[in-house]
């Protein structure tokens, strides 16, 4: 007994070694452990600067104590061994290999032997040639600079202070005589090259520091990406408010499945963000504002380009203009563009922010109100930039709140309305007359609607995608998921280019993402809504009880919701290999009415309520028992199938 009490003492003080062990590397991470190799705390007193500039071909020096003779650095990232140039027992220099790319971030393990220490995290950055960063003044210039990668100047790169649009020369120098309105400077980053990245935020845009009379230089760094291929993710409407486990919600919903699945793509990936990342009414109630939602999305290993929601404006200001300066601050200009392959991408803003009342910081009391259209300035730099886009180029827009919306009535059954006035979506949309392909791309809605608008490009459709948040992240609360209001999972598109040909496809969080549709056996569902599980919901709401007043628990009716659906794609039912006739209907989803109305609206108002669903189709079965072939094909051939297995129980996981 005593020898056993021996080793378990032993053995305890073993893990607890160990676990203070796994803690101790000065970056604070636990690091992975290649085969045969032993992590111990060689030196210390060793800080890492946040990121070296050097001379390629350079020397870091490293100071601490502990260090011996043999000690070598690696840069891992790329696992680089580095020459060591000195060492001694307060100091390491090393020679930066030529393998090192410019800008990048590298962990530092100092190696001895079979041993390492990780001593943390750092960018290495090359310095440039003095005789290109000497950029000569110009009169009537007041701002100028210097667009170069590795060591080498880049002509004909375009750089904006968001009103004018200017291009380098052979020496990649630009200048700008600007009004500094915007009180930034960008690049419209080039095909085939990225700008730096600091925990998702790209690094395109520079803050102007000078007033309107003096000269300021800004340069830009970019680095060489084949691109022609790569994955765009287009997400909208996380509503970080740190309220409603929102936070807990998005990390292990939304930022596991996409740091999982693309953080170690190999094709390059990028994300936009159409807008409403943070919440106004949140940003002091809870303290929680954009500087919050930023650190939300920092272990993204792709940048993460974003657009203004109405949410994302201060609340402690009045107007459009003071209530931006925080997004301004913290993410860059509220409209710009960039080329990333083939592809021509441009944001805007099309939220012109009022918040009448009285705001204040402590207590908000404006309205946050606000109104949709283009401001001039936005559809001046459209103009702007497509001088230098050829019409046959791919262009995604995008923007928050959508132009176009899907209304009802019972002659004409669903058609497209506006949702911004005609006068401003001309204004934008005349820019691309003679363009080959635009896609708008928008949020705000929280549903899923792809409306094609005619008249301007030679093919144009506004996607207007459902909400990372889905029903502002209530649904978890009832039902344990997260739906949006018109039945699609919470989620986002991901749109993947080949060179100039762009395919795409919703992706519901935690769905796959080859299920594109939801069945519902009816017959199944009207049992559930029949029962006492809603009757206090229509007792409460006696207008919502005649919801689904159309059909029984016997008539045999299936719906189908097909969330990304356009009306280029074709679905099929077939009973006993008899075509059924598919029709498109005026419906509630009936999955989010179970996971949201019923709960909620049984005690408390009803916010969020379900949306008439545009993407709801019904058949009729021939009996409760038959099964169901159904096949949706999307508008690039790809088909997506289930055998419908009836009865099929109603629940509300997506199944």
């Amino acid at each position: 007994m005593k020898n056993l009490l021996t080793k378990l003492y032993a053995l305890t003080v073993a893990v607890c070694l160990l676990a203070a062990w796994s803690c101790s590397s000065d970056d604070g991470t636990t690091p992975d452990i290649p085969g045969g190799e032993e992590y111990k705390r060689l030196v210390s007193g060793v800080v890492l600067d946040n990121e070296y500039e050097v001379e390629q071909g350079g020397q870091i020096t490293l100071t601490g104590s502990g260090f011996a003779s043999g000690d070598y650095m690696e840069l891992r990232g790329n696992n680089i061994r580095c020459t060591t140039a000195s060492v001694d027992n307060t100091s390491l220099s090393f020679i930066v290999p030529d393998e090192v790319v410019s800008g990048t971030s590298y962990r530092f393990a100092l190696r001895r032997g079979n041993s390492t220490h990780i001593l943390g995290t750092a960018v290495i950055k090359f310095k440039i040639k003095g005789s290109l960063t000497d950029v000569p003044d110009k009169d009537g210039m007041n701002i100028k600079g210097l667009v170069y990668c590795g060591l080498e100047p880049v002509a004909g790169a375009l750089v904006s202070d968001g009103v004018q649009i200017v291009q380098t020369d052979e020496n990649g120098h630009y200048w700008i005589n600007s009004g500094k309105r915007h009180g930034s400077v960008f690049i419209i980053t080039p095909s085939g090259y990225e700008v730096a990245t600091r925990e998702a935020m790209p690094q395109f845009w520079q803050k102007l520091t000078k007033g309107q009379s003096e000269v300021e230089q800004h340069d830009f760094e970019l680095f060489e990406r084949n691109n022609d291929n790569h994955i765009m993710l287009v997400a909208t409407d996380m509503h970080l408010a740190n309220r409603n486990s929102d936070i807990q919600q998005f990390t292990t919903g939304w930022v596991s499945e996409v740091t999982s699945t693309y953080n170690n793509s190999a094709t390059p990936v990028y994300c936009l963000n159409l807008g409403d990342w943070a919440w106004d009414l949140y940003w002091y109630q809870n303290n929680f504002s954009l500087v919050d939602a930023k650190k939300a999305v920092k272990d993204l290993d792709f940048q993460f380009w974003s657009t203004m929601g109405n949410h994302d404006n201060d609340a402690a200001y009045q107007g459009d203009w003071e209530p931006e300066q925080a997004f301004r601050d913290e993410v860059g200009p509220v409209f710009y563009s960039m080329n990333i392959g083939k592809v021509h991408y441009i944001m805007l803003d099309d939220t012109v922010y009022k918040n009448t009342g009285t705001p204040g910081h402590s207590t908000i009391v404006g309205d946050r109100s606000y109104d949709k259209y283009f401001t001039a300035d936005n559809i001046n730099y459209v103009k702007e930039d497509l001088k230098y886009v050829d019409p046959s180029t791919p262009i995604f827009v995008g923007f928050h709140c959508q132009i176009k919306t899907m209304s009802y009535n019972s002659a004409n059954g669903w058609y497209a309305n506006d949702a911004i006035s005609q006068t401003y979506q001309k204004q934008l949309l005349e820019c691309f007359a003679g363009y080959e392909n635009v896609t708008l791309l928008s949020g705000h809605s929280h549903v899923n609607r792809n409306i094609p608008i005619e008249g301007y490009a030679t093919k144009m459709i506004e996607q207007n995608v459902a909400a990372v948040c889905g029903t502002w992240w209530w649904t978890y609360r009832y039902a344990n998921n997260n739906v949006c209001t018109d039945g699609s999972p919470a989620g986002y598109k991901v749109f993947t280019a080949n060179g100039d040909q762009v395919t795409y496809k919703y992706k519901g969080i935690g769905v796959p993402i080859d299920k594109q549709f939801q069945t519902y056996d009816m017959n199944e569902f009207m049992k559930w809504w029949d029962s006492s599980a809603t009757q206090a919901f229509k007792t409460k709401l006696p207008a919502r009880a005649n919801d689904y007043a159309d059909i029984s628990s016997s008539s045999n009716t299936v719906y189908i919701n097909v969330w990304a659906w356009e009306p280029s794609w074709k679905i099929e039912v077939k009973e006993n290999g008899k075509s059924l006739d598919v029709k498109q209907i005026h419906k509630y989803d009936p999955l989010h009415s179970a996971s949201y109305d019923v709960p909620r609206g049984a005690t408390t108002s009803l916010s969020f309520p379900s949306d008439y669903t545009y993407h709801m189709f019904a058949v009729t079965a021939s009996s409760a028992t038959s099964t169901l072939d159904i096949t949706v094909t999307d508008s690039f051939g790809v088909t997506y199938s289930e055998t419908m297995t009836r009865p099929k129980s109603f629940t509300t996981k997506y199944e």
